[in-house]
């Protein structure tokens, strides 16, 4: 299992338990999604605090979640983005797409 879930009162949390995200956890992060928002969550928080590295396919990923829980009426926000991630993530201007929290 390449993703940890966990419930909170105000949110689903769902952590990845890798340090590189390819995009071949793809299936399993997005079923992980839509269970969630299934389940009538309105607030997806994932936490990449393990993540040194992204692909595109991983950027891919993450911008299909959000795609999905904003169509949902959901947000999906990520939290403990390391900075190389964050680099990453600023080259393509998803810094200002995504809602990026310091801790959740």
């Amino acid at each position: 299992m390449e993703v940890n879930i966990s419930n909170r009162e105000d949110c689903t949390i769902i952590k990845f338990n890798k340090s590189k995200l390819l995009g071949t956890e793809a299936v399993e992060f997005q079923d992980s999604v839509l269970n969630t928002l299934d389940k009538g969550v309105h607030s997806i928080v994932v936490d990449l605090s393990t993540v040194e590295y992204v692909t595109s396919w991983a950027i891919g990923m993450l911008v299909h979640a959000f795609t999905t829980s904003s169509n949902r009426n959901a947000q999906l926000s990520l939290v403990g983005v390391t900075q190389r991630v964050m680099d990453i993530l600023s080259k393509v201007k998803l810094d200002k797409i995504f809602l990026i929290r310091e801790s959740i």
